[in-house]
């Protein structure tokens, strides 16, 4: 998927309205008790004032009933709820739910009903087998504008690894050969009486096209959080280059049969750091051989992208990489531990970090920031785009995100954008250690200096006493929020659309 591609989410309706009707294909209608309607009240963090939030709206979703007396759906459905209401499709009442479990990786919730009447005569449907291509798929929700059950057909027509619009990372996903307009969000996609996929996202600019989270992201997940916890999904930490050039396999030193992917860089304290090493070629990754254009075969699906052969484990497994170091023929073995990229994608805090000095707001460079930030300078971007592996220096970019005006930062409040180079000649790791810089900060000045050179220079001790002023002045009740746990208060403010 790529930009035009979108979350399926809206203000007065997340349902299904899908091209083709249900004639000819397998409907079981034993699942319709199991569909829901979710009523979620939202009031999600705003990004450009980090302290306070959007203010509450009301949007809906489906989902479906699944083992455990739990409800899946989509985790953009159900995203900063405050509240959450749950309406089952054979029925009128509402029940008040709860999210237990979200991977905004894989735009995947779980949604607790406490009311045990609330499962009364609804079976919980199973999570069934990746579907094939040309598969009939039946899909259950609540169209646009609809307040009663819509059951309709698709067609698998292609699987791929792909871009989630909910998260930015290239999962497993699902290409339906059916309309998806706005809406669907977290209805299940049933083949033989089974959940073969939940509807995700549709595509702009293209007639008759939907995606769908498929069964084996589904069972990645709930057996992720089958002890309680989410951990998310396994990176290598890496980057590659195909090797189709025949220079460049010869150089490798490459047997004329080998096939495999050229490793550039690696992550510093990712997983593969100091096991794998760059001008390494790799082989084949947990047994599977890696083609020389990135691809492994996988059953049932065909040929993909080599990193789902990481994606398929959970965190804390090992996987075994077979490698060409010095035309040396290696195997190794990886321990998947967490890990995220320098720039992370979408959605990866419950909320906002910021930290708040003299009204200069710096914030860690994301997905999120650069998609709502109206003012990123380009090297932020080179950051995210080209550059985005941690190293033994920088664990995060800080973004001097814009300057809250007061006497004591005149000359900078235009500012906003840029990365931080240095702050004091020191270059700041991540956000937590810029803070520590600021608050042990001896002398007259305070030096930062921008990722294009530029220096912004404050009076240490003005800048102090100024401090507490704006915090006042401008509303904020903490001068950083560093992480986990959000504590801001809410914003009073209600918006529209």
């Amino acid at each position: 998927m790529n930009a035009n591609t979108h979350v399926l989410a809206a203000t007065l309706t997340v349902a299904v309205a899908w091209g083709s009707s249900v004639t000819g294909h397998a409907q079981d209608d034993s699942i319709t008790s199991s569909v829901v309607q979710l009523s979620v009240y939202a009031d999600p963090p705003d990004l450009e004032v980090p302290w306070q939030t959007e203010g509450t709206e009301l949007y809906y979703g489906s989902g479906v009933i699944i083992e455990g007396r739990r409800i899946l759906t989509n985790a953009h459905v159900v995203e900063s709820a405050v509240g959450i209401e749950v309406k089952r499709a054979d029925a009128s009442e509402r029940f008040a739910g709860k999210v237990i479990f979200m991977s905004h990786d894989a735009d995947l919730a779980l949604v607790e009903v406490e009311d045990s009447r609330f499962f009364d005569d609804a079976r919980a449907v199973p999570i069934g087998e990746m579907p094939k291509l040309q598969q009939d798929v039946v899909v259950y929700g609540f169209p646009i504008g609809g307040l009663t059950l819509s059951i309709t057909s698709g067609i698998v027509s292609r699987v791929e690894l792909d871009t989630y619009t909910q998260s930015g990372r290239k999962l497993l996903s699902v290409q339906i050969d059916a309309a998806i307009n706005e809406g669907n969000s977290g209805g299940p996609v049933v083949s033989a009486g089974t959940v073969v996929g939940i509807a995700m996202q549709g595509m702009d600019e293209a007639d008759n096209v939907g995606y769908m989270i498929p069964s084996p992201v589904i069972r990645h997940f709930l057996e992720d959080v089958s002890d309680g916890r989410y951990d998310g999904f396994p990176r290598l930490g890496i980057d590659v280059q195909d090797m189709q050039s025949d220079a460049q396999r010869r150089a490798s030193r490459m047997a004329p049969s080998a096939t495999g992917a050229l490793i550039s860089r690696v992550d510093y304290g990712g997983p593969s750091y100091g096991t794998l090493r760059p001008r390494d070629v790799l082989l084949a990754i947990d047994g599977r051989r890696i083609a020389n254009d990135l691809t492994v075969a996988w059953p049932a699906v065909g040929r993909v992208d080599y990193e789902l052969a990481c994606q398929n484990k959970q965190i804390g497994d090992t996987i075994s990489a077979t490698i060409l170091r010095d035309g040396k023929k290696m195997k190794k073995t990886i321990e998947l531990t967490p890990h995220r990229p320098l720039v992370p994608g979408r959605r990866t805090t419950s909320w906002p970090r910021y930290f708040q000095f003299a009204g200069l707001l710096f914030q860690p460079l994301s997905e999120d920031l650069i998609d709502q930030t109206k003012d990123v300078y380009p090297d932020s971007l080179s950051y995210a785009v080209v550059n985005n592996l941690v190293t033994k220096e920088r664990r995060e970019v800080i973004l001097l995100s814009q300057v809250l005006p007061h006497a004591v930062n005149r000359g900078y409040q235009d500012w906003g954008g840029e990365t931080v180079r240095l702050v004091n000649g020191v270059i700041p790791r991540d956000l937590n250690h810029l803070a520590a810089i600021v608050d042990r900060a001896q002398g007259k000045w305070l030096r930062v200096v921008t990722g294009d050179g530029w220096v912004l220079t404050l009076d240490r001790e003005a800048a102090r006493r100024a401090n507490g002023q704006i915090l006042s002045e401008y509303g904020i009740s903490e001068d950083r929020y560093l992480g986990p746990e959000p504590t801001p208060a809410r914003s009073r403010r209600k918006r529209r659309r």
